[in-house]
């Protein structure tokens, strides 16, 4: 089998690009496999993970697909005791892609404002949700961020792995060579033309009010003011932390 993974982080055009890959029917079904809602179960066993992702990830012609953030890898990890992208190589030949977004403060802002209002996509949006600005739930948005794209890129080097880097902003333009790139991974022809898509840019008259408002903001007080002042999620293990006076964990994302 061949397969691609798209390593990346939420809000890089990853949604729209495997809208377009996806379509063609030929370059696998790329989504958040690694995720149990994804899979609608959670598997306990390597093996049970491994076998629910090629399923879902896979078209008929043995391709498959699967998008990936840090926390994805680390969840299986954490499920599994392995590492899915390791264990996927031994018997598969899976090449890498590594998106990235150039505007990080945008991504930023997209990401916190879907993070609260759980509208991840065009399709799902909803007039009637409005989500309050927030300094500090940006502002964290925004580190975790560059820290997964850092992540990414330590894993890819201390893997030695080839990999292919695309840039979203590059890409709106003409998506072509996105294309290109999968299908020469995946062994497939390219599409002639680019797919049609039905997702839309989310970025509106919100995000460049936002952006400016946090420019300025950030300037004035400093890029790690607000870190520390969202509320502590009222997680399992936060409240066994509270229990047991250990340092709670602030991570909102």
């Amino acid at each position: 089998m061949k397969g691609v993974a798209v390593l990346t982080e939420g809000r890089s055009g990853s949604n729209w690009l495997g809208s377009l890959t996806n379509a063609t029917g030929v370059m696998g079904r790329s989504a958040e496999w690694l995720k149990s809602a994804y899979l609608g179960s959670e598997p306990r066993a390597y093996a049970a993970l491994e076998e629910a992702v090629m399923r879902k990830s896979s078209t008929e012609n043995g391709r498959f697909a699967v998008k990936v953030f840090p926390r994805h890898l680390i969840w299986s990890k954490e499920k599994c005791g392995k590492d899915f992208l390791l264990e996927v190589r031994q018997d598969k030949d899976l090449g890498f892609i590594l998106l990235e977004r150039r505007d990080r403060l945008r991504q930023a802002i997209s990401f916190y404002r879907a993070s609260v209002s759980r509208l991840w996509t065009s399709r799902e949006q909803d007039a009637g949700s409005v989500v309050p600005y927030s300094f500090a739930g940006i502002s964290q948005a925004f580190f975790q961020i560059e820290q997964s794209y850092a992540f990414w890129r330590a894993y890819l080097n201390l893997s030695e792995l080839p990999y292919r880097r695309f840039v979203y902003e590059d890409l709106l333009a003409d998506p072509q060579p996105y294309l290109d790139a999968v299908a020469e991974l995946l062994g497939v022809p390219a599409p002639a033309t680019v797919p049609v898509s039905q997702l839309r840019i989310q970025r509106d008259d919100v995000t460049e009010e936002w952006a400016r408002r946090f420019r300025q903001e950030a300037g004035h007080k400093g890029a790690i003011e607000a870190i520390g002042d969202a509320p502590v999620p009222r997680t399992l293990d936060n409240l066994v932390r509270f229990a047991t006076k250990r340092p709670l964990n602030r991570r909102r994302f």
